[in-house]
């Protein structure tokens, strides 16, 4: 399973469900905890998107970094990795766990707010302000986090975390993913008892995403 501690992001280049963070328009600010104690915390994940039912979802890819590009039936077919942060939030304004998809650039800049503020205590425990610098559609969107203050607020003090792996990113079997690639879903999804016509392998009726990675997109 391809997931990726800080120390291992340079290895990596740079939707589900859940219940995403949504900071629509420039200027909007969000005030949140970051839902982990310190770096050690902070895990990426390697992942494919793909269409189910009409929807783009991710999908974890199998191939660690420097592996055989068979041990991944989506990364032998073509599709590309995205390397990908989904940090659990806590909003403080609606009082819900929240997930804040973030690419890899955006490993540092935690890693940077763990290194400051979580050195004496644990990272939760600080109130952080996410301002949005960028309009609805705008690529070149950043965003900044400013820290507010701190308490005594410990991970037990607020709800469960959100679930990433088989939730948020489909946790997938080597063979799932080679049905998927044949036939365009994956086991026990199809609309009726006969399995569907194996698809071309050809890049025009290939499922999975191939486009080219925006600039602000992490691939590998």
């Amino acid at each position: 399973m391809a997931r990726f501690s800080y120390d291992e992001v340079d290895n990596y280049g740079g939707s589900g469900s859940g219940n995403f963070l949504s900071i629509p328009n420039d200027g909007d600010v969000a005030k949140v905890r970051f839902m982990y104690n310190g770096l050690d915390d902070i895990e990426g994940f390697a992942v494919h998107q793909v269409e189910v039912d009409g929807k783009r979802k991710y999908v974890n890819c199998l191939r660690e970094y420097g592996k055989p590009i068979d041990d991944c039936p989506l990364c032998k077919s073509g599709s590309f990795v995205n390397a990908k942060l989904f940090i659990p939030i806590y909003d403080i304004e609606s009082g819900q766990t929240k997930i804040w998809e973030r690419g890899k650039k955006f490993f540092g800049k935690i890693a940077g707010l763990c290194s400051r503020y979580a050195s004496k205590d644990a990272l939760v425990s600080h109130i952080f302000e996410i301002e949005r610098h960028g309009k609805k559609g705008d690529t070149q969107t950043t965003y900044e986090v400013y820290e507010c203050g701190a308490d005594d607020t410990i991970m037990e003090d607020l709800p469960e975390a959100p679930v990433i792996l088989g939730k948020t990113v489909l946790d997938k079997s080597k063979e799932e993913l080679q049905y998927y690639v044949d036939y365009g879903e994956f086991p026990g999804e199809e609309s009726n008892s006969e399995r569907p016509a194996r698809r071309s392998t050809s890049s025009d009726d290939m499922p999975v995403r191939r486009r080219t990675p925006r600039n602000n997109e992490d691939t590998f």
